[in-house]
Parts: C-alpha cells; structure tokens; sequence
C-alpha cells in the first residue's frame, strides 16, 4: 500500500525531543528518515530512569521508523559525506542553539545552493530573529516564560510545570505541519524554502481565547484555578468518595441537564445559576453545592450516571489505566515493535487515520549507527571515505557534545 511521504528522503539532525518526534512523524507516513548523530549519539539514549535495557524510554518513544549513521560535522571528511547526502534529500530537520548550523557551514543558505528543492526546517526555543533568538530553552523553561506555568495549580500553591513536554511537542506539530505545506508547495513550484517552529511561537499561538480575552478587556487571564476553567463552569474535577470525577457543562442547556443527572434539578433554573456568565460569577457558591453532592457518591455511580445522561465525564484516570483502556486497543493505539537488542518493545503507535494511505511504525528504533555503513555505500563513494566513518568504536561510544553542543 502506498505511503504518504513515499520517496522522500529526510535527513534529520535534531536531538532529545522536539525535532526527533518531528522526524519520526514523517517516518511514520513513510519518509526516509536519516538520523545523522553526533559521535555517542543523541543524549536521549542515555536519559533517565526510566529505561529498557538501558536504552533510554525517551528515545525508543521518539525514534522509530529511522536509519542512524554518526557524523561530526565539526570534520571535514564527516561533513563531506553529509553535504553530498544533502543532494538529494528533499527535508532536513535541525534544532542547534541559532548561529551553530552557519559556523558548520550546514546552514539554509549553504544547502539551498546545492540543493534547491529541499525543505530546510529549523525547530528552536524562541525562533532564529528577535532579541531571545540566542537564549536556550527547555520545555519547562517555555513553560515558565509564556504564562503556562502561572496559570496553572491550586490558588497559592508553587508553580506547576504540565507533566508531558507540551511546548517541545507542540513546537514538533508544528514544524511537521511546515514542511508538509512546504512539500506540497514544491509540488507546484519545484522549489524548496526554508521554514521555522519554535517553542516559543507555539506556546503563543496556543494561548488563543486567553490572549484574545486579554486584548478585548485589558484584563490579565484568571490565574491559578487548579482544574477548574475560568470561563467556564462547571467544568473541573469533583471529588467524590473514592477518589474524583471530572464532569463538565459548556452551554447551559447541558447544565440543566447534568444537574437533573445529580437529582439537582432545582440548581439548572436557580437564577444565580442559569446562565454561563452567572455561574462563572457565582463559582464558589455553586461548587459548594456540587462537592457536598458528588462526595456522596463513588467514582462507578457517577461514570454509570453521566455515561446514562450523556454528561462529558471522566474518571481520573493513571497513564496504567489509560493505556490497558479498551478504547485503546480498540483503536489499536499501541504498537509492538521487533527491537533488535532489546526484543519485543511496545509505544504509542502514530495518532492519525488515513484510509487510503496508511501511517504505520515498521522500523524499530535503531541503535548507534545501525546504518551507517549502508548510507554510505549508496553514496556510491565506498573506500574513498576514511574507515572512520564506518563503525569505529571510537566515534560510536564518544560522549562529547560533538557538533550538537
């Protein structure tokens, strides 16, 4: 069956998250994904607790579908071989700290000559121009920086960081979703352009009401109201006997109808409550009366009487219970993988559907320089690079920075 991103070559330089779950996207729609490490690889290998067999969870979930060869591109021979692969690649994926890819002489300007149809995708913390072009971000770092994390938490509690690396994973959305309407702009123009995602850009575009809401009244965005939604109510978790419930009603018609659910009813036509506008005025009071109520219950009652009247609703699920969920075998969300050191491994399996053109995780994640000596023999140049840039142990175990610092 035929693939999305068949035939394209993609050289991917990146490193830890953002860019490798990029790149690992478009291998899953059936790219050529080329991972070009630095000598002792991408410092995700060796990240953690946890690991499995002492490759690092981070990398094996964000590397599938890949072939790896080790290159430093500070040497002139290693940088050679990179360059002539950039002839013909159609993507190629970086995420250096800004100026690094110029001094390497790898940057857009420097490839785009030898290769004008390629799409050059850069993915940074606060994008390449402005005044924190420069400065180095982690995605708690961004977090922090655009408003996330002080919004977020109990009212007066420290500063909460979301617990899954949303701006990283955000900022790789994105920067896949640039090189596909790059890609398809080539189609039409047979030329390449260099494109742009940051951590940064993301987190600003993901404030959307927020920042709107704040435009129109000139009034910061509510702060910390743990689970709770500041325009929206009731719309947070419950706690109940056993634990707690998360329920919500978006428009006042569903509030009518959840409150009947609860044996409530007077509350859906209660004039301090009948309107959106006025229960967000009257928080407090109405939660009040929402506690005492669910706390009366158990977790099973509340799932079995909002799946009954169509409430939106959830227990608050572990990540265990979620990924044993028979929803998620149902949608066959889990893949298992033939790892070749480590035997059967199991991850997240691509999140998108396409009936025709299928996305599907088919290569493992691949070890050090797996593939290097393959990708250099379809240079068509083997025995005129220095044995180096074969499988040296030398090059393969290093764990300096390399070209990547």
């Amino acid at each position: 069956m035929t693939r999305p991103l068949q035939d394209v070559r993609v050289l991917d330089l990146t490193t830890v998250l953002a860019g490798p779950l990029c790149s690992m996207m478009l291998g899953d729609a059936g790219a050529d994904v080329i991972k070009v490490e630095p000598p002792g690889g991408d410092p995700s290998r060796r990240m953690g607790p946890p690991f499995w067999g002492g490759e690092g969870a981070e990398f094996l979930a964000l590397n599938r579908n890949k072939r790896s060869m080790v290159l430093n591109l500070k040497k002139d021979e290693d940088r050679r071989t990179f360059l002539e692969l950039c002839e013909s690649a159609d993507v190629l994926v970086e995420n250096y700290r800004t100026g690094v890819t110029a001094r390497l002489g790898i940057g857009y300007e420097e490839i785009s000559r030898i290769n004008p149809r390629i799409v050059y995708c850069s993915i940074s913390g606060f994008g390449r121009t402005g005044p924190r072009s420069d400065q180095p971000a982690y995605d708690a770092i961004m977090q922090a920086f655009t408003g996330m994390m002080a919004s977020t938490g109990t009212p007066g509690g420290e500063p909460v960081r979301a617990n899954v690396s949303i701006c990283d994973i955000g900022a790789a959305m994105y920067a896949n979703q640039a090189i596909l309407l790059a890609l398809a702009a080539r189609a039409r123009t047979g030329q390449g352009q260099y494109v742009e995602a940051s951590m940064f850009e993301t987190q600003i575009a993901w404030l959307l009401y927020r920042a709107v809401g704040y435009f129109a009244t000139g009034t910061a965005p509510a702060r910390k109201l743990g689970s709770a939604a500041p325009h929206v109510v009731p719309y947070e978790a419950f706690p109940v006997k056993d634990g707690y419930v998360i329920a919500g009603a978006l428009n006042d018609g569903l509030f009518r109808r959840m409150m009947d659910a609860m044996c409530l009813g007077e509350l859906g036509t209660d004039p301090r409550f009948a309107e959106n506008p006025k229960r967000v005025a009257n928080r407090q009071e109405l939660k009040a009366l929402l506690d005492r109520r669910f706390q009366e219950e158990t977790t099973e009652y509340w799932v079995a009487t909002f799946t009954e009247h169509g409430i939106p609703h959830s227990p608050l699920n572990s990540v265990e219970d979620v990924l044993n969920d028979p929803q998620t075998e149902a949608r066959q969300m889990i893949v298992e993988m033939d790892h070749a050191k480590l035997g059967a491994i199991k991850m997240p399996g691509p999140a998108i559907t396409l009936s025709g053109t299928p996305c599907r995780a088919e290569l493992p994640p691949p070890g050090l320089g797996e593939h290097q000596a393959a990708i250099i023999d379809a240079l068509g140049e083997t025995g005129t690079w220095p044995a180096r840039t074969y499988l040296d142990p030398d090059l393969l175990s290093a764990h300096g920075d390399g070209a990547h610092g």
